[in-house]
């Protein structure tokens, strides 16, 4: 199985905020379109390719990190698929980023769930937040 690398537990803690958009990663992958039309761009998380993650209830003396691929769809048209290092330290770049794609001012990216201790996470599971 693939893990998956990303996000500070800092960043998970500001994932559960209610103004965060997912993209769910399920078989159908549903879009997140950032605006109102078909015109927008789209935002989908394609896959997980790494989550190397301190799961919730260790000490780590990393944080670690979540690898993905992130497609952009504007008008059902594929634009562009990126591969999103997600840690502390890329927060600002990864913004950057998909702000170039959006009306609205992106600060944060990042994935859910949260890793637990001894849970594995399906691919099915891992949803891209946008706030």
């Amino acid at each position: 199985m693939k893990t998956i690398v990303l996000f500070l537990t800092l960043f998970l803690t500001q994932c559960t905020s209610k103004q965060n958009e997912t993209i769910n990663t399920s078989e159908n992958m549903n879009k997140e379109q950032i605006g109102q039309n078909q015109q927008e761009y789209q935002f989908k998380l394609k896959k997980v390719t790494a989550d190397s993650r301190c799961p919730e209830g260790l000490n780590c003396v990393w944080e670690g990190q979540v690898e993905m691929v992130v497609s952009v769809y504007k008008e059902n048209e594929l634009v562009e698929e990126k591969e999103l290092i997600v840690n502390s330290q890329t927060t600002d770049k990864n913004v950057t980023w998909a702000n170039q794609y959006s009306k609205k001012k992106i600060t944060f990216i990042g994935v859910l769930p949260k890793r637990v201790k001894d849970q594995e996470i399906k691919e099915s599971e891992y949803k891209l937040v946008i706030k």
